[in-house]
């Protein structure tokens, strides 16, 4: 019977496409979180946080192109600790509420959370062998 486990199901078809893959968070960019009241934040993980603040769905957005920016720009690419791990274009970079709430910084990703990332696409190939192993 077929294996269904969607994140190792995207790890062994060739991964996520090509924007997916250099910022896997789609916070800031791709989504926001609206709260109770309205609020518009980049992401649920930041709501409350009145930094975060991106506006609201009465009054419409703030003027804060640079914290727009700065979501934009937090991909992996642009993430020092990012550019030689192996697997960068899987995990692209992690979550960036992880990354503010551990390091303080969009573009610090949180050390555990690149640890669980490449453990799973550590199981994600052994199982891809061992799929091919059974087939041949």
């Amino acid at each position: 019977r077929p294996f269904q486990f969607f994140h190792f199901n995207v790890d062994l078809n060739k991964g996520p496409c090509l924007l997916k893959r250099l910022s896997g968070c789609g916070a800031g960019n791709e989504y926001l979180a609206v709260s109770p009241a309205g609020d518009l934040y980049p992401c649920h993980q930041f709501m409350e946080n009145k930094a975060f603040l991106l506006g609201n769905v009465f009054e419409g957005l703030q003027d804060n192109q640079h914290l727009r920016e700065t979501f934009r720009q937090a991909h992996v690419l642009n993430k020092e600790k990012c550019r030689e791990c192996w697997a960068r274009f899987y995990c692209s970079g992690g979550c960036h509420a992880n990354a503010f709430n551990f390091n303080k910084d969009l573009r610090k990703p949180y050390e555990l959370g690149c640890e669980l990332q490449k453990t799973r696409l550590e199981y994600a190939l052994y199982l891809q062998v061992k799929i091919w192993a059974e087939k041949n």
